[in-house]
């Protein structure tokens, strides 16, 4: 089985990049910590597709091994907020460290004057697997919209190690459930971003050449 490093401290992205690629790969976080300020230098690209492309890139080179190295950079597009929102900036927006609850309250006042279709929000994740620096593959993909809540559960927050949006994300094609809520079977019938960045990542690792071949 192949070994991948997952580009990122946040163990929620962890587990879906491991569920995403099943027994095709072993998902793993990294094993050294960069620092926050590289990490920023990092996440300064114009698109979530550039984003991805440069952490994967630099924390390949920076593991020092020839392990994959998988990246993803993701974020809330919100047209009605044009220039005072920036999606490349979802979860650091608040601020550093912030907590689930800080991030959730802060977009929910940035946006207390939207009504009806203006709350409309779309999901958009970006992809790239690199090799001792080398970017080899890079997906993007939109999940299906929905609608900005205007409250949320505290509890589901304080529960959640590291996506914060579901509890934010109203579902119309559920009769206005919150994607926190929604039954694991239900979330894969939305089709979402995920899946197909999925499949693209495990039609990638059929394809790539063992390390017997290279």
């Amino acid at each position: 089985m192949r070994r991948m490093v997952a580009a990122t401290r946040n163990p929620a992205k962890v587990e879906r990049l491991s569920d995403l690629v099943g027994d095709l790969a072993a998902v793993s976080p990294p094993a050294l910590d960069i620092s926050l300020e590289q990490s920023a230098d990092q996440e300064s690209g114009d698109s979530f597709a550039e984003i991805a492309r440069t952490k994967a890139g630099a924390w390949s080179r920076a593991i020092g091994t020839d392990d994959l190295v998988v990246a993803s950079d993701g974020g809330i597009l919100i047209p009605a907020l044009a220039d005072a929102w920036d999606p490349r900036r979802t979860r650091r927006f608040a601020g550093e460290g912030r907590t689930n609850r800080e991030r959730a309250d802060a977009l929910l006042a940035l946006a207390a004057g939207l009504e009806g279709e203006q709350r409309r929000v779309l999901w958009r994740e970006a992809m790239a697997v690199a090799r001792s620096g080398v970017v080899l593959a890079t997906w993007e993909a939109d999940g299906p919209p929905g609608l900005l809540a205007r409250d949320y559960d505290p509890a589901w927050l304080d529960a959640s190690d590291g996506f914060w949006m579901p509890a934010l994300w109203v579902c119309p094609e559920y009769g206005g459930r919150r994607l926190a809520d929604l039954a694991a079977v239900e979330r894969a019938a939305r089709v979402d971003h995920w899946g197909r960045l999925g499949t693209e990542l495990r039609r990638f690792l059929v394809g790539l050449p063992s390390a017997a071949d290279r």
